[in-house]
Order: structure tokens, then sequence, then C-alpha cells
């Protein structure tokens, strides 16, 4: 017996609305969430070591994010090549879930616990724009 017109026609619609909800899901868990402040992995361009547990990340001129690590940060040898890995494309503060640096000889993996940003640099005061 065949289906009838109809059944077959909502079918498809649901399987092709299925796979359209699909698409937007893996989208937006790509995308930076509005509500949080967040940056592109690859745009970071330098770091230091803060404290103990803590290191400031750069991401272009005057902005900065402190990664909070549960590991000694001074542990990790800073005069090798170092890497940032995220989950996804995006980095935002939070929590660090799914970021860890990674570098050193042996190589050692240090979750990001907590990220924040850091306050803005002020340019120099000569730089400054001058009240009327």
């Amino acid at each position: 017996m065949k289906p009838p017109m109809k059944t077959l026609l909502a079918a498809c619609a649901a399987l092709a609305l299925s796979a359209c909800a699909t698409a937007d899901q893996t989208a937006s868990a790509n995308a930076a969430p509005g509500d949080r402040d967040c940056f592109a992995a690859s745009a970071i361009n330098g770091y230091n070591v803060v404290d103990d547990h803590n290191v400031s990340v750069r991401v272009g001129v005057g902005r900065s994010y402190n990664f909070h690590l549960d590991w000694n940060a001074r542990d990790l040898d800073w005069s090798s090549a170092i890497a940032i890995q995220s989950h996804t494309s995006f980095i935002c503060t939070g929590n660090g879930l799914g970021v860890r640096i990674i570098g050193g000889e042996p190589r050692r993996d240090y979750l990001v616990r907590e990220i924040t940003r850091a306050p803005d640099r002020q340019p120099p005061a000569e730089q400054q724009p001058q009240g009327s």
C-alpha cells in the first residue's frame, strides 16, 4: 500500500526543517555569543605571566585578557613555543571550558579555568585627547 502524498510531503518538509535547524545550531555554536566579551583565537599576538596562576594574553593594541590557571604558570617553559587551543574559533570571558595553554619540554597542558578582560591600557599622556 502506498502512503498518501500528503504524508510523504510532510515527512520531506520535516526532514528539511531538521537539517536547517542542525545547520543553525552548528553556526551559532561557532559564533561569538552577543552577551559576552569574545575574541578570535587567531587574534592573539602576545602573552606574559602575571603571577603564579594568571597569564595575560594580548589581542590587538591595548586589549588583553587574563587566563586563570590551576597550575603554576611559572612552571611552563616560556622560552619555547607555546600554543593556546580552543574548541571554538572564539574565546570568551567566563569559564575557560575548552581553552588550554600548551608548551614546554616536556610538553605540558594548562587548563584555563576562568577568562576575564583586563582593563584597557591608556595611551601615553601626550597622545590622549585634550579637553576644550
